[in-house]
Formats: C-alpha cells, structure tokens, sequence
C-alpha cells in the first residue's frame, strides 16, 4: 500500500495486489484425503459384509460337515470333520482366522471341490469374466450410439423402434431372453452352440456369444434409455443452439458439447450396469450350462462350502466397491463441478 499526491493535491492511496502463490502440488492434498476417506469407508463396507455373510451361512440349519462327510457319514466321522476344521471354535475365532489367512490371500481349502478356495474362483473366473466383459462394452457401444441416434431424430421411426427396443429388452425377464435366443440360434437355425464353455480358442469363443448377447441386451436397454433421455435434455440447452448458430459442424457439436455435458450421467449408468450384470451372469451360466462364478456360488451355498462362499462374496463387494470409486473419479474428471473446491473434493 503506497501513498501519492493526484493533479489536484489530494492524497490517493493505492493499493498494489500481489498474486496467490499455492505451492507445488497443493491441488492433490484434498484428492489425497478423498480418497483416504473413500478406502476407509470401502473397507469398512468390506468388513461389515464379510461378518454378515460369515454369521448368516453358519446361522442356517444343518453344517459344513455333513457336505464334507457325505450323506453316509456317521456320527462319529460327523465329530471328527468337526474337530478337523475346527468347525467347534467359537464364530468369532473362526472368523478371526478367515480374516488373518485372507489378508495373505489365502481362502482355505474348499469342502466341497477339494481344493483350494483360489484355484477354484480362477477356474470360474476365467469364463464369467470374458462373459461379463463382453456383455458389458457391447451393451456401452451398441446402447450408447442408439440413445444418441433416437435423441438426435426423437419422434421419427427409428426413435419409436428403439423405444420399442427398450421396453421390452428392459422387461423381459433375462432367463427368458436367454432361452429364446438359445432357441432361435441354437436350435432353431444351429448357429451357434447353447451349452458348454467349448474346447478353447474360437470354439470357446462361439459358446461364449449367446451368453454374452443375452447378457448385453438387458444392460443395453437400460443404457439407451437413460442416454437418449440425457442427450435429448442437452440438445434442447441454450448453448448448443449458440454453438449450432456460431457454424460448428455437427460433429464437433455432438463430441465437445452433447456427449461431454451427458458424460456424468452416461459413466454412472455404465458402472451401475456393470454391477447389476454380477447377478444376472448367475442366472445366464445355469442357462447355459457354464461353469462360471455364478454356478460356483450356488454350488459352495448348496453345499454349505463356508471357504468358498466367504471368498466369493469378498471379491464381489470389493469388485463393486471399486467400480463405486472408479465412476466417481471419472465423473469428477468430465465435470469441473465435481473437481476438488477449496474445501476438498465437491459433489
């Protein structure tokens, strides 16, 4: 601040502003707590529903030992399974030990397969996810550029069949889909193979389509809906007619501005689509006869198989965890508003 006489003789004050220097890497401390925050609060989700799933399985009537020892087991051998798996700890040492040898990425042995609890879920592993995956991009490719298309021309034809489309890939229960495009291509016209997983290679592949079809049309109606509903609301914003009005191509209107201001809404309809497909895949590999992490769930629970059924929801709630905090980064990289404020992470 600094004083000076003007033409006239009076004093002026001036003022003279220095900018704000924020240090070097300043902008990743609030990031850095948001995400100390958001893995604190996903293991803590993790834990909660490991101890419930633990409690509810060994709350069921019946016991492990009966499915180690078979239907002809006596009592006798009934006591020893018990003794042997320490199936007569109290629940909380047992799960005491679930958590101590699941930290070292070790799950146990499975009663029912026999072996380990891991090389059980890699075996599975390897067909739900190609499954899984598959169902998923086709359905974010196919539904996203039809949600765009029926946006862009909203009351012609097209917009009316993808409504159409919608509907009923939305309604349809996913195990009628799956047996009538098992039917149609499969029995029908012999196109493609409806049971089994295949030898490997290209004939894997081909057992591996109508499963992965199946599983996309249901995803892939949820996404068209919601991104021509999106699309339309942006199309009809004030910006848009300026940037049309100011000569942009239609192109380059659609890509910097349509697609970039529904991109929140279309990232988190992707991630929630990707996690409604966990338990639709269960009901597709029974279908299917594939032997996939769904039919291994429903094995170890039918079995009893604590190991296997502990192991299996752990890497589910901690898939789904991750696929939470993945959207919600990405939704803070399209949108500034959900970038960090000056008091930390905003939404």
């Amino acid at each position: 601040m600094a004083d000076r006489l003007d033409e006239a003789g009076f004093v002026v004050t001036t003022t003279t502003v220095v900018p704000r220097r924020h240090p070097k890497g300043a902008g990743l401390a609030p990031l850095a707590g948001y995400l100390a925050r958001r893995l604190l609060s996903a293991a803590v989700v993790v834990a909660i529903v490991s101890m419930l799933v633990f409690a509810f399985v060994h709350a069921a009537p019946g016991g492990p030992e009966r499915s180690i020892g078979g239907r002809f087991a006596t009592a006798e051998q009934l006591v020893a399974i018990r003794e042997q798996y320490r199936l007569n700890d109290p629940l909380w040492t047992q799960y005491g030990q679930f958590v101590s040898s699941a930290l070292g990425l070790d799950f146990g042995t499975s009663y029912s397969m026999r072996e380990p609890v891991t090389d059980s879920i890699s075996r599975a592993a390897s067909t739900t996810v190609p499954l899984v995956l598959f169902g998923w991009l086709a359905a974010l490719l196919i539904g996203t550029a039809l949600g765009v298309v029926s946006a862009r021309h909203a009351g012609g034809a097209f917009d009316r069949g993808v409504l159409g489309f919608t509907v009923v890939g939305a309604s349809a229960p996913i195990f009628a889909t799956a047996i009538l495009l098992s039917y149609v291509f499969g029995v029908a016209l012999g196109w493609l193979p409806t049971l089994g997983e295949g030898d490997g290679g290209m004939d894997r592949i081909r057992h591996l389509v109508l499963p992965g079809v199946t599983l996309a049309i249901a995803a892939m109606a949820a996404i068209t809906k919601v991104t021509k509903v999106r699309v339309g609301q942006v199309l009809e914003a004030d910006h848009i007619t300026f940037a049309t009005a100011r000569g942009l191509p239609p192109r380059g209107v659609l890509v910097s501005e349509v697609l970039r201001n529904s991109g929140v809404q279309l990232v988190t309809q992707a991630g929630a689509v990707l996690v409604a497909m966990l338990s639709a895949v269960i009901l597709v590999e029974e279908v299917f006869d594939l032997d996939g992490l769904g039919s291994l769930l429903i094995q170890a629970i039918t079995a009893r198989d604590i190991p296997l059924i502990q192991a299996i929801t752990l890497f589910t709630c901690i898939f789904i965890v991750a696929v939470n905090l993945v959207v919600d980064l990405v939704c803070m990289a399209i949108d500034p508003r959900l970038r960090i404020g000056r008091g930390g992470v905003t939404r």
